[in-house]
Formats: structure tokens, C-alpha cells, sequence
């Protein structure tokens, strides 16, 4: 039942983010990003491509511009309504459809287009642990596991993954949000380590998550100054 999955999605991510708004402000954070890896970690220090990902003005709810560092349009993201959990990711300037994203409630998944037999459908799992932190993680035709983090942000590559000491995480993407409050992003990659598309991609997933969570927060802060102002004029 797709045209239910959006909004249902929406209701989960709004539950986990009152949650986590509470844990923040019962300055208990630390226990929720805690986690004691005894992996190495290769640093992200040489990012071959820079992209910009921003809701489009005019069609907030159904369409997202993807930038390159020289402002020329790389990629768009769309999808067909505000209730749908699909999207399709098209390349440009060929307008060329390289996958389909679902961000749904019973399937994260994407659905890669054109890259040969053993890199088409992918599905993002959520993983969290004391030895891994929050993650969300994903395979793909080489055979690795690859995870987006949620408190650094990073795209980590593994190797021997769950080796303790012997695990090795290398760091080949990162988001960082570019304006508080808007859908407003830049992805940093490097491409000798990852290709772009796949980053793009599954990244997208999670900032559909983080831009959910940060409108919650919102609402509260707001909804909270209200209640606050309203206290306050009763007083006086």
C-alpha cells in the first residue's frame, strides 16, 4: 500500500525524533551516539567531487536539484506526489534515469538502472550496536559493506567488518547540511573510492531523515515559545 508508506514514514521518523528531542534535552546525547569501535578509520582527506542538493522553490514536496561546485545541474530527484515514497534520480544534461529511490516504511531500498546484472536492486538496512554506533548500511557489487552514519554523517567503506581491532572503516563521502531548517545540503566524494550515483543515492535516504527530524524539532521549539510567552502573560 505505497501511497500510505510516505505518511507512515513520516509518523515513525516524527516518534523517533520526539525521542531523541527529549534524550537531547535530558542531556543524556552522549548515550544515544555512544559507541566503543575498535576499528581503524581511513579519513576522508582528498574529495574529488563536491555536490549540492537543494529543494526545488517551486515544487518543495516532489522535486530536488542536484548542483555541481560550478552551479550546472547534475542531477534532479523526483517523484510524483507528496504521497509517494518513490523517486527516481535522473543524470543530466541527459536527463537520463540512473535509479529508483524507496524511502517507504516497509522498504529502504534503491533500484540502480543501467549498471550491469549484479548492481541493480539494493536495500538500506538500519543497524545500530555498541560497537558500531547508528548506522545505515548497504551492499553493493563489490561485495562490501558500505553504511551511512548518523551522527558523523560519513560514508564509511568496511573492511573485515565486526574484526574488532582488525575492522577497517574508510571514510570515501560526507553531508553536511548548509542552512538550519531548509533541505539544504552538500555531499563531498571521492570518486576513485566510490562512484557517485550509489552515494547520492542511499545519502538521500538519510537526509529525507535528518531534514524530518529537524522540522519536528522545529514545530517543538516553536510550540514550546508559545507555551512559554503564553505562561508569561498570565503573569504579568
Amino acid at each position: 500500500m505505497p501511497i500510505f508508506e510516505a505518511p507512515a514514514v513520516r509518523v515513525q521518523s516524527s516518534l523517533i525524533t520526539l525521542a531523541t528531542y527529549f534524550i537531547q534535552h535530558a542531556y543524556l546525547k552522549p548515550i544515544i551516539d555512544f559507541h566503543t569501535s575498535e576499528a581503524s578509520f581511513i579519513p576522508l582527506d582528498h574529495p574529488t567531487t563536491a555536490l549540492y542538493i537543494r529543494r526545488d522553490n517551486g515544487k518543495k514536496q516532489t522535486l530536488v536539484n542536484v548542483f555541481d561546485q560550478d552551479g550546472n545541474k547534475a542531477f534532479t530527484i523526483e517523484r510524483e506526489s507528496s504521497l509517494s515514497p518513490v523517486w527516481s534520480l535522473f543524470r543530466y544534461p541527459n536527463r537520463q534515469e540512473v535509479a529508483t529511490i524507496r524511502a517507504g516504511f516497509f522498504l529502504t531500498a534503491v533500484d540502480f538502472h543501467g549498471r550491469g546484472v549484479g548492481m541493480q536492486h539494493r536495500k538500506i538496512n538500519s543497524e545500530s550496536g555498541l560497537t558500531v554506533g547508528r548506522l545505515r548500511t548497504f551492499y553493493l557489487d563489490d561485495g562490501v559493506k558500505y553504511a551511512w552514519t548518523r551522527g558523523t554523517k560519513y560514508l564509511e567503506r568496511f573492511i573485515n567488518p565486526g574484526g574488532a581491532d582488525e575492522e577497517v572503516r574508510e571514510r570515501v563521502a560526507k553531508v553536511r547540511l548548509m542552512r538550519q531548517w531548509k533541505f539544504d545540503y552538500e555531499m563531498i566524494i571521492d570518486e576513485s573510492k566510490t562512484d557517485v550515483v550509489p552515494a547520492l543515492a542511499t545519502g538521500f535516504v538519510c537526509m529525507l531523515v535528518i531534514s524530518l527530524k529537524r522540522l519536528v524539532l522545529l514545530s517543538l521549539h516553536l510550540k514550546r515559545r508559545k507555551m512559554w510567552k503564553t505562561k508569561k502573560g498570565k503573569l504579568l
